[in-house]
């Protein structure tokens, strides 16, 4: 973690000719110490922490040190950072230290580092996270700029898990190269793997504590986003013009400002425009200039309204950035691989807007990455979402597409080809992958054997047992949760069960199985939209007499108007409870009146079993629960006309 604070005058020295990030700490440090000492022994190398020993120093910083650590039994390996001594007393930093944790645990995203487990407590406090093995992004930036369908690829990457982190509601507002760590996965683009969330910030955090109170200014100069230098409100934005600048130096090879002090650092970024990346580095496309440059606004409102918004823009650059000029192009085919014209294949399409049926298109261009799509009619709009299918004996292989080229009739025509469009794979299953590579080896799918794995399949049954033996008609049984939890706890558990259930479907088993899996993740969606949000939950509540449910829902947010609204249809579809509820009523109210505290609760109890949206018995049940010192809550009963 890197910070900028407060200094007097702001005149920390800086080599003018190095883009190497600005960090205060650090600078001011070597300005007091110019002549390091020698390194000391380490006294955690060969230590156990937990059940694992710290086997070599992976990384130091300002906070403490990563080393490599590995299972004494079974000989895993994992990544531990290990906070310093002399902060581990600290609460500012321990609440920071923890919050990296959470942060991590609450997004759940393959482009994050996943934190294993962490020992918050004095006086070696520590963090457990996977392993990686590679270079972080600013060791590819050392070697000079990269080409701008590598960088292209890289962002895009960012952007997903930037996505997943701002639909937390967190924004990591400390993004630079050193955070993100490059993994090599096969021959393709390098794994993008977002690292330290020590500063991230939660934005429903009740109040601003301490460590990011009024005045301190958090993050790396050369990143910081100009409402961040301000101390301003910051949002996920922010996290945005950290990435523009990224961009910058990836296609470039150098930051968009380089100045002599930290103050005039601060001042470019808020009120410089910086040079096009363009006019820096003729290789890189307007187009991707244009993206990078609208990142760098000035004004939030300017930039980029989300992660997903500008991942599509450098989607629509990389197809459009690259074409050479002129009004009759060749354009280039979508790989050196494509379908061969004797397999040209049916492949059936979905638009996600209501109402509109399937369509099937001819494929005449594949690639491990995508399609092409030939049709004369309305092109889907660029950057939106179709599903594309695939037939096999098995049933279909489906996968999520992004639309990323457009080829109208006229320029058909001027190529040579048909019209249509183009598609990007996104998150395609094992089975969709295998059916790609299979085709792109001369083979009719029909004859692919989708790739099964008797253990993963053994796996796999033992993550759905659970679901089996709670049943999934009960949406509270489904997220294995008590009907009375709150609704952020419900739509937490939801969302990480789905992910975990989508994880699955993705592994190499069985069609069966996978149905299964889906019929499973489509009641945890539906339990995660419908109690993790209060209108919804307190409709289902209601029908279950769950009045205790409808109560967390006025708590979480459910307004009055709503809760009336909700009330009258409820009452409209069950007329037949009116004189069974008067009588339960006229019973509390009488019961309440003579101090039979008891009675008149399991009678409030009987009556919100029959009308659980009614807010005047919630507030004589709460009336009644308090006199009686209980929190009255009971096991909620299956609503009955009662007696």
């Amino acid at each position: 973690m890197m910070a900028v604070e407060n200094v007097p005058g702001g005149h920390i020295p800086r080599n003018p000719l190095t883009s190497a990030p600005t960090d205060v700490r650090l600078m001011s440090i070597h300005a007091q110490n110019p002549a390091p000492r020698p390194p000391e022994p380490d006294p955690l190398l060969g230590a156990c922490l937990g059940s694992f020993r710290l086997t070599r120093k992976l990384d130091q910083g300002g906070m403490g040190a990563v080393y490599l650590g590995e299972h004494v039994g079974i000989g895993s390996r994992v990544a531990i950072k290990v906070l310093h001594p002399r902060l581990a007393t600290s609460p500012q930093v321990l609440r920071r230290f923890h919050t990296e944790a959470r942060a991590v645990n609450l997004i759940g995203h393959e482009n994050i580092v996943s934190v294993i487990d962490i020992q918050p407590a004095p006086p070696r406090p520590y963090l457990v996270m996977e392993y990686l093995e590679g270079e972080p992004l600013s060791a590819l930036l050392a070697r000079g700029p990269v080409h701008p369908e590598v960088a292209i690829a890289l962002l895009s990457q960012v952007c997903d898990a930037l996505e997943a982190t701002h639909a937390r509601g967190i924004v990591h507002r400390d993004l630079k190269p050193e955070n993100l760590f490059l993994v090599r996965r096969g021959q393709g683009p390098a794994f993008v793997k977002v690292l330290d969330f020590g500063v991230a910030k939660l934005l429903d955090a009740e109040e601003r504590t301490t460590d990011t109170a009024e005045g301190a200014v958090i993050g790396s100069a050369d990143y910081m986003a100009p409402e961040q230098s301000r101390a301003e409100p910051v949002d996920g934005r922010s996290d945005l013009y950290a990435l523009g600048v990224i961009a910058y130096q990836l296609v470039t090879g150098r930051l968009p400002f380089v100045e002599k002090t930290l103050t005039a650092l601060l001042l470019a970024h808020q009120t410089k425009p910086p040079p096009s990346p363009t006019s820096v580095r003729a290789e890189v496309p307007p187009a991707l200039s244009s993206v990078i440059l609208r990142a760098l606004a000035k004004d939030p409102e300017n930039r980029y309204p989300s992660a997903s918004t500008m991942r599509g823009a450098l989607q629509v650059a990389l197809a459009q950035g690259f074409a050479l000029p002129g009004p009759v192009r060749t354009p280039p085919p979508l790989s050196a691989f494509v379908l061969r014209p004797a397999l040209a294949l049916p492949v059936r399409v979905t638009r996600p807007e209501p109402g509109l049926p399937s369509e099937r298109l001819r494929c005449s261009e594949l690639t491990r990455a995508g399609l092409f799509l030939c049709t004369e009619q309305g092109l889907p709009p660029l950057l939106s979402r179709v599903t594309v299918a695939l037939e096999h004996p098995d049933g279909e292989l489906a996968c999520e597409c992004e639309v990323v080229r457009h080829v109208r009739p006229d320029e058909a025509r001027a190529w040579g080809m048909a019209p249509g469009f183009g598609v990007q794979l996104v998150s395609p299953s094992i089975s969709f992958k295998a059916a790609v590579a299979h085709l792109l080896l001369g083979q009719p799918l029909d004859t692919l054997k989708p790739p099964i794995d008797p253990a993963t399949e053994a796996e796999v049954e033992q993550v759905l047992a659970p679901y089996r033996e709670r049943g999934t008609e009960d949406l509270y049984a489904v997220l294995a949760l008590p009907w009375d939890k709150d609704c952020e706890e419900l739509r937490l558990r939801a969302h990480r069960a789905q992910g975990a259930l989508e994880r699955l479907r993705e592994r190499p088993i069985s069609p069966v199985l996978r149905a299964r899996v889906d019929a499973v993740l489509e009641r945890v969606r539906k339990a995660g939209d419908t109690l993790g949000h209060p209108r919804p939950r307190a409709m289902y509540d209601a029908e279950r007499g769950n009045f205790h449910g409808v109560a967390r829902c006025l708590a979480a947010g459910l307004t009055l108007a709503q809760l009336e609204e909700l009330r009258r249809d409820f009452l409209a579809r069950h007329p037949h409870t009116w004189s069974s509820l008067r009588a339960h009523l006229a019973r509390a109210e009488a019961d309440q009146r003579a101090g039979r505290l008891e009675f008149a609760r399991e009678a409030y109890e009987r009556a919100l079993l029959l009308d659980p949206l009614s807010l005047e018995l919630h507030r004589h049940y709460v009336s009644v629960c308090r006199a009686l010192g209980t929190s009255g809550r009971g096991e909620p009963g299956n609503k009955a006309s009662g007696t």
